[in-house]
């Protein structure tokens, strides 16, 4: 089983609670790949889709997408060839795609937002299921942003109080790795 961490925006794998998930996921057994992303701070999605290509998802693969990492996630499903499948998609405080929901209306774009959102239909033919973890606290992607995606993906949806944008306070995410392990016994 090979676990992908696509980080968010303004960050990279040595951060946030990604280490820790890290060592727990190689702790388990799993491969573990979390690739660091260009141009964190202003990026651009046709750059970001690409280094997902290189991780080389597949039917073992589970996708985890914390933020812009979940929006790049997304995209990736939905510009694939019928062929591809994987196993699980994960994200983690993810918007919904829509440009009106850019969490920074003057904010560059590039490829991230458009104006319709995902086309759910598309991104579901490309995984076996889909889990969404938002917590009503945060500052920077509305709950709403969860509700949406998980309604769209059909997706199991963890609701949380005080994770806020699952930022720098949060060092582990326990329900994560129950929804990593859980099924692969």
């Amino acid at each position: 089983m090979k676990i992908v961490l696509i980080h968010g925006k303004n960050t990279d794998p040595t951060e946030k609670w990604y280490p820790w998930l890290k060592e727990e996921v190689i702790k388990n057994g799993f491969d573990f790949i979390a690739p660091i992303l260009p141009r964190p701070e202003d990026p651009v999605m046709d750059e970001w889709l690409v280094e997902i290509d290189k991780t080389n998802p597949e039917d073992d693969t589970i996708l985890i997408g914390h933020s812009r990492g979940g929006v790049a996630v997304l995209r990736w499903l939905e510009k694939q060839k019928e062929i591809i499948k994987v196993r699980k998609v994960i994200l983690v405080a993810t918007n919904s795609g829509r440009l009106r929901d850019k969490p920074i209306a003057n904010e560059t774009n590039y490829g991230f937002y458009t104006e319709e959102g995902y086309d759910f239909k598309k991104i579901k033919n490309h995984c076996r299921e889909f889990i969404v973890l938002h917590s009503q606290d945060d500052p920077w992607v509305p709950f709403s942003a969860g509700q949406f995606n998980a309604q769209g993906l059909s997706a199991k949806f963890l609701k949380f109080e005080n994770y806020e944008h699952f930022g720098a306070k949060t060092k582990k995410i326990p329900e994560l790795l129950e929804e990593i392990i859980s099924g692969q016994e």
